[in-house]
C-alpha cells in the first residue's frame, strides 16, 4: 500500500468527523415540539423529587426509549439539586455469558460492591477522611515542601525552648543572647510547639477514629473480634461507610442506571432498605431520593409496586413500526439522498431502537467514504444494518466461516435442489398436459356429473332405483344441484359415509319458490371418492382433470418450455433467485444454521449477495552414524518402522530429518517425538509438532499416542498440540476406552480442552480419579473439579485428601451411599458396607467433626430428604428437627409432606409457625391432645376441617383425656365435634363418652343424621325443648320416634307440637305407658288425621270404650266397624246400647256394623240365632233389657233369638 492510500485514508477520517452523531443520550429541549411529550418525564419526576414521602422512583421504559435522555435533562434543568449519578453499564451481568451461572448472592454482592465503589471514588479523601475504605493518597510537592518545612521548625523551636547541652554552640549563643530577642524567640517557640502539637494530636485521633479493633493480645493468648462471616451482603457489612458519604456530602438525588441487566429484584429491597436508612439517619439530616431507571420487563407482575414510592413510564421513541422515518431523516442529515426509499424501509423495519440506529448511521458514512464509491450503497447500508446486530456474525465473514458465510457457500446444494425441483414440476405440468388432451370437450360441470354419476352406478348396484338424493350440508339433494355447485360437490366427495335416498318427486309452490319433498327409504354406505376416481379414468384424478380444464393445453406448454430454459441456464441463477421459494428456516439446507429472520429477509432481497467481500474490506490491483541415517533414509522413502526403532543421537538425527517427512506418518517414533516436545521452545520444533499431531489426527493413530503416553515422561507438549486441533478429540479416547488416553486427558487436556462429555465421565467415574491422585497431582485434580464444577455421582474413601476436598466443596451428589461414605470417613468408622447407613438430620449434626456433610445437607434440605433419608432412621428425628422443616420456607410442601408423614416424635403447634398448623395437622407430627386440637380448631375459625376431623379420628383412643380444656372450651369443641355427622358412629360414641357431661341446649342439629342422632339421645346430650321437637318433626322426621320415646311425658304434655304421623300414633298407642289421659291425648290429637283401617280401629277403641262420652257417634262407629277383636267390639258395643238405649236405630246401625251373624238380630222376618258363649250371652241379656228383643234361649251351641212383635 502506498503512502498517497494512507493519505487518502486520513484525508477521508477528517471529512467523516462532521458526520459522526455521538450515540450519548440527547438533551431534551421543553420548547422543542417532538420533545414536549418526553418533557413531561422530566416535569413528573422533579415534582415527586419535592414530596416528602417519595424516596424511591422508578423511570421504566424499554431499552432505547429515552431514560437516559430524561435524567441527563433532569440533572440540567434543575440544578437546585446535587445529584450522584451510579452507572452499572461495565459491571459484567451473568446474563451476558450464559455459560457462566452466578448464584443470586454473588451477583447481589458484585452490584452492590460496584455500587459502593462508585460512591467512595466519586469524591476526594479529603472529603471521606473518615472513611475506613483507604485509597492511595497523593501529597503536592508543595504540600511535601510544607510539611517537611513544618517539622524542622518545630525541631528548632524545641532547641530554643529547652536549650539542650549536647546542641549547644557558645559561638552562636554568645551572639544571639540578647534579651529581648530571647524572650520573643521563647514566646514563639512555646507558642509554635503548642500549636503544632494540637495540630498533630488531631491528626492522629482522626486517623485513629476510622480504625476497627479486631484482636485484643493477652499474655496467654489473643480475643479475636470478628464481623459476623454468615452476613455477606457489602451493603450490610460498609452501611456506615454509606451513610459517613452522605453525612459528609450533600448529595439528595441518587441516579442508578443499568440494574436491570442482571434481571434480579432483590437488589431492589436491598437498596430501598439503604435509601430509608439514610432518610431515617439524623446524621444525613436531609432527604435523599433514589431514582432507578429500568425497563418495563424488569417485574412480572404488580411486585414492581411494593419496591417504588412512585412510577414513571416513559414511551419508547422508535420501533419497528416508526424506525423508518427516523433513518431517513438521519440519512438526510448526512446528506445521503441516493438511497432507495423501498429499501430504506424494508431495513428499517428491523431497527427497533435509536442509539443503534444512530451508530448504524455513523459506521455507514465510515464506510461510505473509505469503500469504493461505484459500490450499491443500498447494499453497503444493509450490510451494516446486519453487522450492528450480528458482529460476531459479520467478524468472521472475514475469516471465512459463520452463518452469512455458510449461507453463501450454500449456492451450489440450492442449485442442485433447484434442478431436482424443477424436473419435478416438469413431470408434474406433462401428467397435466397428457389429461388435458384426454379431457378435451368436458366441461367443469359436465365433468362433476361424470364422478356424481360414478357414484349413482356403485350404488345402483344395491338398489334397482336409479335416482338418488345425497345428502349435503345438512340436506338431502338432488345430483344436478350438486354437480351445479362447485363448493356442494366439494364438499360431497370429502365424506367417507354417504347418505341418500331413492326418491320420488313431489313438486310444492312455495313463497321461497318451488321446493321439493320425497318420500322414500334411506339409507348410507361407506364409499371412498379415491373409488369413483378409479371407476370413471383409473389413470387421472379428478383433480387433476379440472386443473386440466383450466388451465389450457397452451399454458402448460409455455410453462414446460421455460422451466426446461430454466434448468439449462440455472447456473447463472444468483442466489437471490435461488432462495425466492425456499423457507431458510424449516429447509433441510439451513435448519442446522439457524438462520435469523433479518438474514433471511436481507438474502431474499438481494441486500447481501455473493459480492459480500467488496463492502466489508479494502480491494488493492549435521553428523550422524549410519543406523540414524538408515532412519532418516526410512522415512524418506516413507516407511513407517516400529514406534519404539532405537535412535543413537536424537538431535543430530532430527536436525537431518527434512521437514517435509513430518507430513508422513513414518514420522511416529516414540524418541522423535519426545525430543521435539521436550524443545519445544525453538519455533521450528513447535511446528515440527505441530505437523506430527496432524499425522496422528489425520492417520487415526491413537496406539502410538498410547504407547508415547506410557514410555515418556512428559507427553504433555504432544497431547496439547492435538488437543488444539482435533475436534471431538474426548470421544475419540472414550471409543478406545484406554485408561492411559483418560489419565492422559486429566492430567494435561482437561483444564484446557474440557467438554461436556468429559465433565458427565469425569462425575460418573471418582474411583478412577481416586486411584491416581498421586500420578495426576491433587492440585490439578482439585483445579479440575473446580473448573469444570463437577458434583460426582458415587464417591468413596480410596484418596482421603480427594474425599475432604470434594466434600468440603459440595463436589459430589446427595444419595445415601455418598453422605454414608462422607460421613463414616468423618467419624473414622470402619464398615463392611454403606447399605442401609442409618441416617438422618439428627445423627449428622450431632458428629460435630462431620459438619461439612451436614452443611451441605443443610444447604439442600429439600434435596436431602427427598434423595439420601430413605431408611428407617429417617423416621425417628427429634423434635427440633422436625419443627425445623416444618418451619421451613425453604423445603417444598411435597418433600415435607413425603418426610415428615410417619415421623414417630411429635411437636406442639405452639411451636410451629401458623401458616404451617394445617400441613403439621395433615402430615400427623402433631401431640395428640385436646389442647393442641382446641388451639387449630381456634385458628380455624371455630371450624372442624377435614384434616383436623381426620387427626382425630386417628388418634381417638389416645383423646381420653379432656381434663385439660376448662368447660367452656369443652363446650365450643363439643359443639363443633358432635353436632356433625362427619365422624363414622364407632368414633363418634367414642368421642361422646370424651365429652361426657356436656349438653346442648336448643342447638342447630340439622346436619346431625339419625344414627348420630340416637348416639347423642342416648347419652343425654339433648334435653327436651318445643326447638327440638319441631326441628325433628320438620326435618328429622325418621328419628322422632327414638325422641319421643326419650322423652315421653313431656311430648304428650306438648302433643300439639308433634306430627300427625300415623307410624308415630300407632307407636304411641302401643306403649305401655301412653294410657289413662296420656292415651286419650293422643287419640285427640290425631283422630282429625286418621284415615281408619283394622290396625288403628283396634289399637283405639279401647281408649275411646273408656271414653265414650268425649267421642261423637260417627268416629265410634267407624272403630266399631272397623275393628277386629270380637271381644272388644261386643264390650264396646254394649256399652254404646246403654248409651243409646233409647235409639233402637242407632242400636240396630251398631249391631249391624258388627256384620254376620249378628246383622240377623236385627232382621225381624227371620228367627235370630248365634254362637252360644259368655258374650253372646251378655249382649242378648243387654238388647232384652232394654226391649230390643223379646227373648232368647238356648240351644245347644246356639242361641235363638226371639223379636217383639211391634218393635
Amino acid at each position: 500500500m502506498s503512502w498517497n492510500f494512507w493519505k487518502k485514508i486520513c484525508a477521508n477520517n477528517l471529512m467523516e468527523d462532521d458526520k459522526q452523531v455521538s450515540l450519548t443520550p440527547a438533551l431534551l429541549n421543553r420548547d422543542n415540539e417532538n420533545d414536549k411529550k418526553q418533557y413531561r418525564s422530566v416535569l413528573n419526576l422533579a415534582r415527586k423529587i419535592e414530596e416528602k414521602d417519595i424516596l424511591n422512583i422508578a423511570l421504566t421504559g424499554p431499552y432505547g426509549s429515552g431514560k437516559s435522555s430524561i435524567l441527563r435533562t433532569l440533572k440540567k434543568d434543575f440544578p437546585k439539586y446535587k445529584y450522584l449519578s451510579i452507572s452499572l453499564a461495565t459491571l459484567k451481568s451473568p446474563l451476558d455469558n450464559k455459560k457462566e451461572e452466578i448464584d443470586i448472592d454473588t451477583m447481589n454482592n458484585r452490584i452492590e460492591y460496584s455500587i459502593l465503589q462508585q460512591l467512595i471514588y466519586k469524591e476526594k479523601q479529603e472529603t471521606l477522611y473518615n472513611s475506613r475504605l483507604k485509597r492511595i493518597y497523593h501529597k503536592s510537592t508543595w504540600a511535601r515542601y510544607a510539611l517537611s518545612f513544618a517539622i524542622i521548625l518545630y525541631v528548632v523551636a524545641v532547641i530554643i525552648v529547652f536549650e539542650p547541652s549536647f546542641l549547644k554552640v557558645e559561638w552562636i549563643c554568645n551572639r544571639l543572647s540578647n534579651p529581648v530577642l530571647n524572650k520573643w524567640s521563647d514566646i514563639f517557640a512555646l507558642t509554635y510547639i503548642f500549636i503544632a502539637t494540637i495540630v498533630f494530636a488531631q491528626k492522629t485521633i482522626k486517623s485513629l477514629s476510622n480504625s476497627k479493633l479486631n484482636r485484643l493480645n493477652l499474655k496467654n493468648g489473643e480475643i479475636e473480634l470478628k464481623e459476623n462471616k454468615e452476613d455477606t451482603s457489602v451493603f450490610n457489612k460498609h452501611m456506615d461507610e454509606i451513610v459517613y458519604f452522605f453525612e459528609v456530602t450533600n448529595y439528595n438525588v441518587v441516579i442508578i442506571e443499568d440494574l436491570d441487566r442482571f434481571n434480579n429484584t432483590d437488589i431492589f429491597l436491598k437498596l430501598r432498605e439503604v435509601n430509608q436508612l439514610l432518610n431515617q439517619s439524623n446524621s444525613v439530616g436531609r432527604k435523599v431520593t433514589f431514582i432507578y431507571a429500568v425497563k418495563d420487563d424488569m417485574f412480572f407482575d404488580e411486585e414492581r409496586t411494593k419496591f417504588f414510592d412512585y412510577i414513571t413510564t416513559v414511551i419508547t421513541i422508535i420501533n419497528s413500526s416508526n424506525s423508518v422515518d427516523k433513518l431517513k431523516e438521519e440519512l438526510e442529515v448526512k446528506g445521503f439522498s441516493d438511497l432507495n426509499v423501498e429499501v430504506i424501509e424494508s431495513l428499517a423495519f428491523f431497527i427497533d431502537d435509536m442509539r443503534l440506529l444512530k451508530n448504524i448511521v455513523n459506521e455507514y458514512a465510515q464506510y461510505r467514504e473509505k469503500l469504493d464509491e461505484k459500490l450499491d450503497q443500498n447494499k453497503l447500508l444493509a450490510m451494516i444494518v446486519y453487522k450492528n446486530y450480528h458482529p460476531k456474525d459479520f467478524a468472521d465473514l472475514h475469516k471465512g466461516k459463520g452463518i452469512l458465510y455458510d449461507c453463501l457457500h450454500k449456492k451450489n446444494e440450492l442449485l442442485v435442489e433447484r434442478n431436482k425441483q424443477i424436473d419435478e414440476r416438469i413431470s408434474v405440468i406433462t401428467k397435466k398436459l397428457q389429461a388435458l388432451e384426454a379431457t378435451h370437450n368436458i366441461q367443469e360441470k359436465e365433468l362433476r356429473l361424470i364422478y356424481i354419476e360414478g357414484y349413482r352406478k356403485k350404488l345402483s348396484r344395491q338398489n334397482e332405483s336409479n335416482a338418488f338424493l345425497f345428502f349435503v350440508e345438512n340436506n338431502f339433494m338432488p345430483l344436478e344441484d350438486i354437480a351445479e355447485n362447485e363448493t356442494l360437490f366439494n364438499s360431497f366427495i370429502s365424506q367417507s359415509s354417504i347418505r341418500y335416498q331413492c326418491f320420488k318427486k313431489y313438486p310444492n309452490n312455495t313463497y321461497y319458490g318451488v321446493r321439493y319433498y320425497y318420500n322414500t327409504f334411506e339409507d348410507n354406505c361407506t364409499i371412498q371418492f379415491s373409488q369413483i376416481e378409479k371407476i370413471v379414468n383409473s389413470d387421472f384424478t379428478y383433480h387433476e382433470r379440472l386443473e386440466a380444464l383450466r388451465e389450457g393445453e397452451k399454458k402448460y406448454r409455455e410453462q414446460i418450455k421455460m422451466l426446461e430454459l430454466s434448468r439449462n441456464n440455472h447456473y447463472a441463477t444468483p442466489i437471490k433467485e435461488l432462495l425466492q421459494d425456499v423457507d431458510i428456516q424449516t429447509h433441510k439446507i439451513f435448519n442446522q444454521l439457524k438462520v435469523s429472520k433479518m438474514l433471511e429477509a436481507f438474502l431474499k432481497e438481494g441486500f447481501i449477495n455473493e459480492d459480500y467481500f467488496d463492502y466489508i474490506s479494502f480491494f488493492f490491483g549435521k553428523s550422524i552414524n549410519q543406523h540414524d541415517h538408515d532412519f532418516i533414509l526410512e522415512l524418506k522413502l516413507r516407511h513407517s518402522l516400529p514406534y519404539d526403532y532405537h535412535i543413537d543421537k536424537v538431535e543430530q538425527c532430527v536436525k537431518n530429518i527434512p521437514d517435509k517427512c513430518y507430513k508422513d506418518v513414518s514420522i511416529l517414533n516414540i524418541q522423535v517425538v519426545d525430543y521435539i516436545s521436550r524443545h519445544i521452545g525453538d519455533e521450528s520444533n513447535n511446528e515440527k509438532l505441530h505437523s506430527i499431531a496432524h499425522v496422528i489426527k489425520n492417520n487415526k493413530k491413537w496406539d502410538f499416542l498410547i504407547d508415547f503416553y506410557k514410555s515418556v515422561e512428559d507427553s504433555s507438549s504432544l497431547f496439547n498440540h492435538l488437543g488444539n486441533i482435533t475436534d471431538g478429540l474426548w470421544k475419540i479416547f472414550v471409543k478406545h476406552s484406554s485408561d492411559e488416553l483418560f489419565e492422559a486427558w486429566l492430567r494435561f487436556l482437561e483444564l484446557k480442552h474440557s467438554t461436556k462429555e468429559s465433565r458427565n465421565w469425569l462425575c460418573k467415574n471418582f474411583a478412577f480419579i481416586s486411584h491416581r491422585v498421586d500420578l495426576i497431582g491433587l492440585d490439578t485434580v482439585k483445579q479440575i473439579v473446580s473448573n469444570g464444577k463437577l458434583i460426582f455421582t458415587d464417591i468413596n474413601a480410596d484418596s482421603e485428601c480427594l474425599l475432604e476436598y470434594v466434600v468440603e466443596n459440595k463436589a459430589y451428589m446427595l444419595t445415601p451411599e455418598n453422605v454414608a461414605c462422607a460421613f463414616v470417613h468423618y467419624r473414622k468408622e470402619r464398615i463392611k458396607t454403606l447399605d442401609h447407613y442409618p441416617l438422618n438430620v439428627t445423627i449428622l449434626r450431632s458428629c460435630e467433626s462431620a459438619k461439612p456433610v451436614s452443611d451441605y445437607i443443610d444447604e439442600r434440605l429439600d434435596d436431602a430428604l427427598n434423595n439420601v433419608f430413605i431408611t428407617d432412621a429417617a423416621k425417628q428425628e427429634n423434635v427440633k428437627i422436625v419443627l425445623e422443616i416444618v418451619n421451613s420456607d425453604n423445603i417444598a410442601a411435597e418433600t415435607k409432606y413425603k418426610y415428615l408423614l410417619g415421623q414417630q416424635n411429635k411437636i406442639s403447634l405452639f411451636d410451629v409457625n401458623d401458616t404451617q398448623w394445617e400441613f403439621a395437622i395433615e402430615v400427623d407430627i402433631v401431640i395428640p391432645s385436646w389442647s393442641e386440637i382446641y388451639a387449630f380448631y381456634k385458628s380455624q375459625d371455630n371450624i372442624i376441617t377435614s384434616r383436623l376431623g381426620t387427626f382425630i379420628i386417628k388418634h381417638i383412643d389416645e383423646l381420653i383425656n379432656i381434663s385439660e380444656l376448662e368447660d367452656a372450651q369443652k363446650e365450643q369443641l363439643a359443639h363443633s365435634v358432635l353436632l356433625t355427622s362427619n365422624f363414622e358412629i364407632p368414633v363418634y360414641d367414642k368421642l361422646i363418652k370424651i365429652f361426657d357431661g356436656v349438653t346442648f341446649e336448643d342447638e342447630d342439629i340439622s346436619r346431625v343424621d339419625s344414627a348420630h342422632f340416637k348416639s347423642l339421645l342416648c347419652a343425654d346430650m339433648l334435653p327436651y325443648s318445643t326447638y327440638y321437637t319441631t326441628t325433628i318433626r320438620d326435618n328429622h322426621s325418621d328419628v322422632l320416634i327414638y325422641y319421643v320415646d326419650k322423652y315421653l311425658d313431656e311430648c304428650i304434655g306438648e302433643i300439639e307440637e308433634l306430627p300427625t304421623d300415623m307410624r308415630l300414633y300407632k307407636y304411641l298407642m302401643r306403649d305401655s305407658r301412653v294410657i289413662g289421659e296420656k292415651s286419650l291425648s293422643v287419640v285427640q290429637h290425631f283422630l282429625p288425621h286418621i284415615v281408619w283401617d283394622n290396625e288403628l280401629a283396634n289399637i283405639t277403641l279401647p281408649v275411646v270404650k273408656n271414653n265414650i262420652e268425649k267421642f261423637d257417634y260417627d268416629t265410634v262407629k267407624i272403630i266399631l266397624s272397623d275393628s277386629t277383636n270380637l271381644q272388644e267390639r261386643l264390650s264396646f258395643l254394649m256399652d254404646l246400647i246403654e248409651k243409646y238405649k233409647d235409639d233402637f236405630d242407632i242400636v240396630t246401625e251398631l249391631i249391624e256394623s258388627l256384620g254376620d251373624p249378628y246383622r240377623s238380630i236385627t232382621d225381624k222376618s227371620k228367627r235370630a240365632s248365634i254362637e252360644n258363649n259368655h258374650m253372646n250371652k251378655i249382649l242378648l241379656e243387654r238388647l232384652k233389657t232394654i226391649g230390643y228383643i223379646s227373648s232368647y234361649r238356648e240351644d245347644d251351641e246356639i242361641l235363638r233369638v226371639s223379636h217383639k212383635r211391634n218393635h
